[in-house]
């Protein structure tokens, strides 16, 4: 039972290894646009809702707002 679980769990290993190793895995897609200020100190930070721009539906943006990172429409410019 032992040798059963350990090969699950390298052939589980082997199998992300080879997903994060193809050719553009790692591209980070940045969408235009500017993440709203917020200026408020946080006393602890929440769970994130999201990771980078790309886990985002639309032309919303990854940003932290609220003391978490959450998807949120973008500002055109920061004035």
């Amino acid at each position: 039972m032992k040798l059963s679980s350990l090969s699950a769990l390298t052939m589980i290993f082997l199998l992300l290894c080879l997903h994060t190793a193809q050719p553009g895995f790692q591209k980070d897609v940045n969408k235009p646009g500017y993440c709203p200020e917020f200026f408020l100190t946080c006393p602890f930070t929440l769970l994130p809702l999201c990771r980078r721009d790309r886990g985002c539906k639309g032309s919303k943006k990854c940003c932290f707002y609220n003391c978490r990172l959450q998807c949120m429409d973008p500002w055109s410019t920061l004035d």
